[in-house]
């Protein structure tokens, strides 16, 4: 008698060997800098958009 298996465990089997061995370097993906680095540059990007948010809303607000 044949055991019949069902299609999620053949997708989780295939899942697991793809954790093995990965198709691509897993390093491309990490965070570059230190944290205070990273953080720094994080309020440094929410500053700018705040400030093409502000400098945005002006120009709408001046407009009749």
């Amino acid at each position: 008698m044949k055991v019949r298996t069902r299609p999620y465990r053949k997708i989780r089997t295939a899942g697991s060997v793809m954790e093995i061995w990965p198709a691509s370097n897993y390093l491309e993906h990490m965070p570059k800098g230190t944290p205070q680095q990273r953080m720094g540059q994080y309020w440094q990007n929410v500053g700018n958009q705040l400030c093409k948010s502000i400098k945005a809303y002006e120009q709408l607000s001046h407009k009749p």
